[in-house]
């Protein structure tokens, strides 16, 4: 898999293990708050190895993500890191953010300089679900999610968490490396101009650099028209776009034989939008495809079938229609059979 990894992609995404989950070290911040100190503390063992596997063989990798509502352990919010007590102060939380983002990008800057090129500064921030969101808020800043579950973000820091998300980052990150917002169903409407709202705000302060399009698709949804038409409004706030977690669900009522026919289509179709479009000056700065592989070896129960591999490392008629639509885009504009 390593192999494949190489030769195939220019960067990798971690998918959970760079969450504030996997990095804050509950006994070690409770044992601080015992010495006076309400500074996090973070653990980077989870990501020592992927961090040392780019660093040894000049591979990128995207920062996902720096604030989440969701696996980020609710004691983070909570007086003495403790789950059962009271929420902290806003002050104190935005101390908190403050020393985990710049613990986080100091680490990674200092031990693995030039690795993470771009990071998901804020996830999912905005929120269309009637009874979510803030309805004072210009962007319909996330204040629920799942089954009516608090965002301790939210809870804590109010709508002005995401901006001052965002100010940390900037703060801390060395000037090459570029600021994301990232989210999801961004070709819905209503979510298309609150993530818009959000994005003027930020660009006010040269808070941010782009803007990240998880693209979660099924064979018939969204309409390609209207996934097209949503990359070239945000196209207008003259950011970077970028493809973060691209995804296209399989028909999974039909023969094997024609799932991986349909499949190999819909990749063609969003590539072609994705290669019209840049040709046609938006800056479709990166494209991300979520996952490797389907039925991940080290998941018996995976039964994805979404992946550009199968099962076994082999390249599905998905992988090769997307090698053809990129030869025909190549040859078209610059007369070369070599690609």
């Amino acid at each position: 898999m390593n192999d494949i990894v190489l030769y195939q992609f220019n960067s990798i995404t971690l998918t959970n293990v760079m969450k504030p989950q996997y990095l804050l070290d509950e006994t070690a911040c409770r044992s601080n708050i015992i010495r006076g100190s309400d500074e996090p503390v973070l653990n980077f063992d989870s990501v020592i190895d992927a961090l040392e596997f780019c660093k040894k063989h000049n591979l990128k990798m995207r920062g996902h993500t720096l604030v989440w509502h969701t696996q980020t352990p609710l004691w983070f919010f909570k007086e003495d890191y403790n789950d059962d007590n009271k929420y902290v102060t806003k002050e104190v939380m935005e101390m908190r953010m403050e020393s985990y983002i710049k613990q986080v990008l100091q680490f990674i800057q200092y031990y693995y300089p030039n690795v993470i090129d771009v990071w998901d500064v804020v996830n999912e921030a905005v929120e269309i679900d009637k009874g979510k969101y803030d309805e004072t808020s210009t962007w319909k800043t996330r204040t629920m999610y799942g089954d009516n579950v608090p965002n301790p973000w939210y809870e804590t820091m109010g709508q002005d968490y995401v901006i001052t998300a965002f100010r940390i980052a900037r703060k801390y990150a060395t000037p090459e490396v570029k600021l994301v917002y990232n989210d999801y169903n961004t070709f819905m409407s209503e979510k298309t101009k609150a993530i818009c709202n959000l994005v003027e705000i930020l660009k006010k302060e040269n808070l941010i650099d782009g803007i990240g399009l998880q693209s979660y698709l099924s064979p018939t949804w969204p309409a390609r028209s209207t996934y097209s038409d949503a990359i070239k409004k945000f196209a207008k706030l003259n950011l970077e776009i970028q493809i973060t977690e691209l995804t296209i669900s399989v028909d999974t009522n039909v023969s094997e034989e024609v799932m991986l026919e349909k499949q190999a289509k819909y990749y063609k179709e969003i590539f072609n939008i994705y290669l019209n479009l840049y040709h046609s000056g938006i800056n479709i700065g990166s494209v991300t495809v979520f996952g490797l592989q389907d039925g991940f070896l080290f998941y018996s129960s995976d039964s994805t079938k979404t992946r550009l591999w199968d099962h076994n490392l082999i390249k599905k008629k998905a992988y090769y229609s997307i090698l053809e639509t990129l030869k025909t885009y190549y040859n078209k504009y610059n007369n070369n059979n070599n690609i």
